[in-house]
């Protein structure tokens, strides 16, 4: 609609939620991702104790988790009870305001979570590679702590002066004389823009040290890999960046009827695709992050699992060979053969795998054996004489 219509022309916003056209994509998604990652953690911590190997990055991946609990529930709550996932003409008030309040929950909240992951991510670092790698190692690890720590202030300080006074933030109707959009978005492009830089500096970060092991090249091309997925994030970050960055400019929304209400003046387009665009990659980058830093504690106890698995199918599909083989001793047996190695064939309930020179053993028995028989009816036939007809 033309933007020189008066306010007072448009229709005004629903006063009750209507979620008829509301779709649940966004919010099953992001609780997908929170049980995976939670998961994850859980067992990394399950294992190190039981194993007594647990060590300072554990204890520092603790805070990180709390925190991931928390933005994963504020994420789900969002999507939930405010307007994701449907028209933006039936989205009411409250809902809005309930969006603005999350917003600027999580732009608190992002900050903490994401640099409280990286120090736990270092900190297993600095203890896989403390010991023969000099002290530029331990200076390079304990900057990158400091640098942490900086990110957290910087970040926790700017959100405050986007609205002036601050408590128009979360108010659609009453916020844009005190706020400034341009502020908003410079915080959060320079915010995912510093989080992206800090996750690809810690994915090359392990290389050199892993270089230098004295191991085969292909071993050490594992462990880089296995270790350089605890800064998987940064792909996360890169795409949470560029969605951000090409949504931006965009002027125009879905929601054909968008324009003929009051609130289209007050609340962005790109709140049509917030969910996809901020939500999923919000609830993505911490989530690989956990997953990545978890996996060096998780993948023997990974390894054990599926050796069992695998161990208990090939029983299976050995167990009815057995049988027959059993078979084919009790016939030997009422024949007069010797059976087969008892030490091999035993009661189902004590069954052994039968190594490859055991097998060829037994086809060689079983070819004697058949060679024997035919040899005694070729002898019965002659002694009897030629048969009558």
């Amino acid at each position: 609609m033309d933007p020189a219509v008066p306010l007072d022309q448009l229709l005004p916003p629903p006063t009750e939620p209507d979620n008829s056209h509301k779709t649940y994509s966004i919010a099953i998604a992001c609780i997908v991702l929170g049980v995976l990652g939670s998961a994850f953690v859980c067992a990394r911590l399950w294992y190190r104790i039981r194993t007594k190997t647990i060590g300072i990055d554990d204890y520092a991946i603790i805070p990180s988790f709390i925190l991931y609990l928390g933005w994963t529930i504020l994420t789900v709550y969002s999507c939930l009870v405010t307007g994701v996932d449907k028209p933006l003409h039936e989205i009411t008030l409250r809902e809005f305001t309930i969006w603005f309040q999350s917003i600027i929950a999580v732009t608190w909240l992002y900050p903490a979570m994401s640099a409280a992951i990286r120090t736990s991510i270092i900190l297993f670092y600095y203890r896989i590679f403390r010991d023969g790698h000099g002290k530029l190692f331990a200076n390079i690890v304990w900057a990158l702590l400091a640098l942490q720590a900086i990110y957290v202030v910087v970040f926790s300080i700017l959100p405050g002066f986007i609205c002036r006074p601050f408590r128009y933030a979360w108010l659609p109707l009453e916020r844009a004389p005190y706020c400034s959009s341009d502020y908003w978005n410079a915080i959060q492009i320079t915010l995912y823009s510093v989080s992206l830089a800090f996750d690809l500096i810690l994915l090359i970060f392990p290389v050199f040290p892993i270089y230098s092991l004295q191991m085969p090249l292909k071993k050490r091309l594992g462990v880089g890999i296995m270790f350089m997925l605890g800064a998987s994030a940064s792909v996360a970050s890169a795409y949470k960046l560029a969605a951000y960055l090409l949504d931006l400019p965009r002027t125009t929304t879905w929601d054909p009827v968008w324009f003929d209400y009051q609130m289209s003046r007050y609340i962005p387009v790109q709140f049509d695709n917030y969910g996809v665009a901020v939500w999923i990659p919000g609830e993505l980058e911490p989530t690989l992050a956990l997953l990545g830093a978890s996996l060096p504690a998780v993948y023997p106890l990974c390894k054990r699992a599926s050796a069992r698995v695998v161990t208990i199918l090939s029983s299976r599909q050995t167990s009815t060979p057995f049988r027959s083989s059993t078979s084919g001793s009790s016939a030997a047996a009422r024949s007069g053969q010797k059976p087969f190695d008892d030490r091999v064939f035993k009661a189902p309930g004590k069954f052994q795998r039968l190594s490859e020179s055991q097998l060829e053993l037994r086809l060689l028995a079983e070819t004697h054996m058949h060679q024997g028989s035919l040899d005694r009816r070729s002898d019965k036939s002659l002694s009897g004489g030629t048969p009558t007809t």
